[in-house]
């Protein structure tokens, strides 16, 4: 696997952690049916709202868009805003990677408005895309760097991060969480 191959993955999931979770997933509902209403989500097509609670450790909340999902996610038992960009996206992996990370912490900081609160210090990253990111250990070597990039241009040149890959296999998409050292505020980052 060589970086060319890697930097041609164009589906990019982005999950940042809620430090105070929703009381009641269905809470959202609402809050996303707005978004659809006063399109929140800048250059996206927001359609419906889909309920996954039903779906232990699921998808949750689902705020379907033509280019990207979003979903308040329940996954490890640890709610928080997963940004799934599945189409419409321009440029190389690195490209993709910090808008994606810059999408999320937007839309953290507007769900903040309503109540919830986000850690910027831990972000679980996946690359579902078997064909040019399988799980193995040439393409997470070759993720490192452009995820590594993609972190300095969002929360600085400076900042101390840890990558550590997340379960290899054929059976989970390329993943790796990012832990990023005395994090500043999600609304900052925003």
């Amino acid at each position: 696997m060589t970086q060319t191959d890697i930097s041609r993955a164009e589906r990019v999931q982005v999950k940042l952690f809620a430090s105070k979770a929703a009381a009641d997933p269905h809470d959202l509902v609402p809050v996303f049916h707005r978004w659809i209403r006063e399109a929140k989500v800048p250059d996206e097509l927001l359609i419906d709202v889909t309920d996954y609670t039903h779906v232990w450790r699921g998808p949750g909340i689902l705020l379907v868009g033509h280019g990207v999902d979003l979903y308040y996610d329940l996954g490890e038992d640890r709610p928080g805003l997963l940004f799934a960009r599945k189409r419409a996206f321009e440029g190389d992996l690195e490209t993709r990677l910090t808008d994606a990370l810059k999408r999320a912490l937007r839309a953290c900081a507007d769900l903040e408005e309503d109540g919830l609160e986000f850690s910027a210090t831990e972000v679980l990253v996946r690359v579902p895309d078997r064909l040019h990111a399988p799980n193995d250990d040439d393409a997470f070597t070759a993720f490192v760097p452009v995820l590594e990039a993609a972190a300095r241009a969002v929360y600085g040149a400076e900042a101390v991060l840890v990558i550590e890959r997340e379960e290899a296999g054929t059976r989970q998409p390329l993943t790796a969480r990012l832990r990023v050292e005395d994090a500043p505020a999600v609304r900052t980052l925003a």
